[in-house]
């Protein structure tokens, strides 16, 4: 059974900085450091059946596991037999699993000082351990029989392979993050190593002998899926599940989610088949990340509970395609309420904008037109990008309802864009429904200047004149006007004779 969380708000201005570190760290690892472990192992295996080591040991393996009585089986008759190197390599399978002969074999109790081959099979031995040791996951993973403590650490970092270093990344990012946002960074980090050392401390006490390491990040993560699952406890939480045949989507409760993923644990270390995942750290990191939450809220209660609330712009897809359907059936009473929702949760949303003025157009003498005409010429009037789209919808507007019925501060600003694109009619007709409605307006003297320059550049000295004019006779104060009179001075030295 696979069960993940599907919840959290991740944002370029609030990214989760330290899930990633711990992703990029691991990622390093993995193919930094450990990159030639396969083949570090492969020499020390290749070494160790070679240097005839593996006899040696192998031999008093089967001694040790014969029968204490004497009676015959199957190790007795091999160990009377002079192994080949598949039966050697079939023995050593079985040895590696047996973890009281390997304590005994490291501590000397097998062969012993006073075995004449004692000093040879030492050397042998030292060896053999050197090149383990330059394998990196036997090096750092945790193998409780070691008495290596700081592994319990370092084996948090490492994994046995690529799939094995993915899985373990995707189910961090998708908790990870959660906990990160939710519980603030710091909090979080302490959770995610607390856990991870508590699940080798499980590990630990329920494998005290066990000199086969324990490696990979999942003890750790299995903790913050404890933590997740306490800290949101009652909240609903939107999941993804498998069954292996059939998967789907569910909102639970997320306390819930912890005695599933502890049974599931408990299930496969109990009835699965052979396996080498360490289901007892998982298990240990799932509890303590559990109770680590449960302190967290108990004492802290460093936790945002609003981090699963869901995005209100999440829906505007759904909504933009009822609005589209109810377009299309020409039903614009109930397309426009579900539009204005659109641009209620983002007021910005220029495919919503657009919708909305070709559905109030069709009723141009109505109260919304000239509102819903007057934002999207706002929103496009900023954008550089969309200065064409803004002429166009511009035509559009006066198409239908002329005059258009503009502010004055828009009216200057979509002036002074067309004076730009070299729409100086469109940009005139702007100037004078100002001057009409508002004389006295700031913004006045600025664009006609522009104006009057734009005619002259073109060429049209007769427009030009009145535009300085109007500058000099009506806002003889402005700043505009002393360069109005010297363009106007100017100009009538090359007008007048033409007038005779």
């Amino acid at each position: 059974m696979f069960i993940l969380p599907l919840s959290g708000k991740i944002s370029k201005k609030n990214p989760p900085f330290i899930t990633i570190g711990i992703i990029l760290i691991n990622t390093f690892i993995f193919f930094v450091f450990q990159s030639g472990d396969d083949q570090r192992l492969n020499q020390a295996m290749a070494y160790y059946f070679d240097s005839g080591l593996a006899k040696v040991e192998i031999s008093k393996y089967l001694e040790y596991v014969g029968s204490p009585k004497g009676t015959d089986n199957e190790s007795d008759s091999l160990k009377q037999k002079d192994l080949d190197k598949e039966a050697l390599a079939k023995e050593y399978l079985k040895m590696r699993e047996d973890d009281a002969f390997a304590i005994k074999l490291r501590n000397d109790e097998i062969i012993t000082p006073d075995d004449a081959a004692y000093a040879e099979w030492k050397d042998l031995r030292t060896e053999f351990e050197a090149l383990l040791n330059q394998v990196v996951f036997l090096r750092y993973g945790f193998a409780p029989a070691s008495k290596n403590y700081f592994s319990a650490f370092t084996h948090m970092f490492l994994h046995g392979s690529f799939m094995h270093l993915l899985g373990n990344m995707v189910f961090l990012w998708l908790v990870g993050c959660v906990l990160e946002l939710g519980c603030g960074r710091m909090m979080y980090l302490i959770m995610y190593l607390l856990t991870g050392l508590c699940s080798a401390g499980l590990f630990y006490l329920v494998y005290m002998n066990s000199t086969v390491p324990c490696i990979g990040a999942s003890g750790a993560i299995s903790g913050l899926i404890g933590a997740y699952t306490v800290l949101y406890g009652k909240r609903k939480i939107k999941v993804f599940y498998s069954l292996g045949f059939y998967f789907n989507y569910a909102r639970v409760p997320a306390i819930f989610l912890l005695p599933v993923w502890v049974g599931n644990e408990l299930f496969q270390l109990l009835f699965a088949s052979f396996s080498n995942i360490a289901y007892v750290a998982h298990i240990g990191g799932l509890l303590s990340g559990g109770l680590l939450g449960y302190l967290n809220l108990r004492f802290l209660n460093l936790v945002d509970q609003q981090i699963f609330d869901e995005d209100p712009k999440e829906r505007i897809p759904a909504l933009f395609e009822k609005a589209l359907q109810l377009v299309g059936t020409l039903d614009m009473d109930e397309a426009r309420p579900v539009i204005k929702e659109i641009l209620e949760i983002e007021p910005d949303n220029r495919r919503a904008m657009l919708l909305l003025f070709n559905v109030d157009k069709l009723t141009p003498q109505g109260e919304h037109f000239p509102k819903t005409a007057t934002k999207l010429l706002t929103n496009l009037s900023r954008d550089r990008e969309a200065r064409d789209l803004l002429y166009e919808t511009y035509k559009d507007y006066c198409r239908i309802h002329n005059p258009p019925k503009l502010t004055s501060d828009l009216s200057c600003t979509i002036a002074s864009i067309f004076i730009e694109q070299g729409y100086l009619q469109e940009s005139e007709q702007l100037m004078a429904l100002v001057l009409r409605s508002q004389p006295e307006y700031r913004m006045i003297p600025g664009g006609l200047l522009k104006l009057g320059r734009a005619y002259l550049r073109k060429g049209m000295k007769k427009k030009a004149f009145k535009c300085l004019q109007i500058i000099w006779q009506k806002y003889r104060e402005s700043s505009e006007a002393k360069i109005a009179l010297g363009l106007l001075k100017r100009l009538k030295a090359q007008l007048v004779p033409t007038q005779k």
